[in-house]
């Protein structure tokens, strides 16, 4: 840890999601708040990051000396039972998507029926680990949100005790670039639609289809968890859950990518795979953790 903890200093957590911006959120709350602040960063791990953003938190927690309590979900199967948390470490980590199928055994599918992943992979495990292992009970937490991504801010801010010090700043894209560019490693990912879980259903369809196109088995997680647990959760006399927009499934994501055939969904705008070259903000936003899955967002 940081600091030493005492009952007379503020505390903040500070929820490093793994990616450049949120890198950059911790370095300067760091920087400013060591010597005043009780300090705890936590990274959430759901088992379905990409492993060059593993590197990158355990790169950062090296070079910065950060200190960053590595937490993974503890789902328990009993309906009316909470998640909990488990530490774990670089090493340890979750891979192949452990903490992300026990949630879907018991909660069913994510998607955009279903959006709870985030709260229930990262936002409930980090306020586990602080409440039960810190015994913290008052608390401020530091998320990663930049200005140009000001509408992703909690309209709770305030009553859930969320800062964003970025977002205050008038920190931008092109900032935290420019910051990341002076430090001795990187984020090694072949682009931004690698980040976070590598599948997200919150990216958007051209990501996804850029993502199938690159490399297929990157959707054998969801497309396994399609078929084994379409029907878990569902209520008698409803039709099965998919994860994905439009009703979509990971198979028809990659077939999509493999034919170019983009029938029905023609109103969407497809001719040409994502970069960030061709960026468009209505093609390749999604929702709330469309660029960043962060803690926070009013599912």
């Amino acid at each position: 840890m940081l600091t030493l903890r005492t009952d007379d200093k503020p505390r903040l957590a500070i929820s490093f999601s793994g990616g450049r911006t949120s890198a950059v959120m911790t370095k300067l709350c760091v920087d400013k708040f060591k010597d005043t602040h009780d300090i705890a960063i936590v990274f959430a791990n759901t088992g379905c990051e990409h492993e060059n953003t593993l590197k990158f938190v355990n790169d950062c927690d090296q070079n910065f000396g950060w200190g960053v309590v590595w937490l993974e979900a503890v789902v328990n199967p009993e309906m009316g039972k909470g998640i909990r948390h488990k530490v774990t470490t670089y090493e340890a980590a979750a891979r192949k998507g452990e903490p992300f199928e026990a949630y879907i055994e018991k909660e069913g599918l994510p998607g955009p029926s279903n959006p709870g992943c985030s709260n229930r992979l990262k936002e409930l495990p980090i306020n586990s680990y602080l409440k039960r292992e810190l015994r913290w009970a008052d608390y401020w937490t530091a998320i990663g949100i930049r200005a140009d991504e000001i509408d992703r801010v909690s309209l709770k801010r305030i009553e859930r005790k969320f800062v964003y010090p970025l977002a205050d700043a008038g920190w931008t894209k092109e900032d935290i670039k420019a910051e990341c560019a002076t430090w001795p490693f990187d984020l090694d990912l072949t682009g931004e639609h690698y980040g976070n879980c590598v599948w997200c259903w919150k990216k958007s369809l051209r990501k996804l289809m850029t993502l199938a196109k690159d490399d297929a088995w990157l959707f054998e997680f969801p497309r396994r968890m399609e078929w084994e647990h379409e029907k878990t959760n569902i209520q008698n006399g409803h039709d099965g859950r998919q994860i994905f927009r439009h009703n979509m499934t990971s198979v028809d994501i990659v077939e999509m990518a493999r034919t170019r055939n983009f029938e029905p969904y023609v109103d969407i705008d497809q001719t040409q795979m994502f970069s960030v070259a061709n960026y468009n903000i209505e093609l390749d936003t999604g929702s709330s953790c469309g660029e960043s899955c962060e803690i926070g967002a009013d599912e």
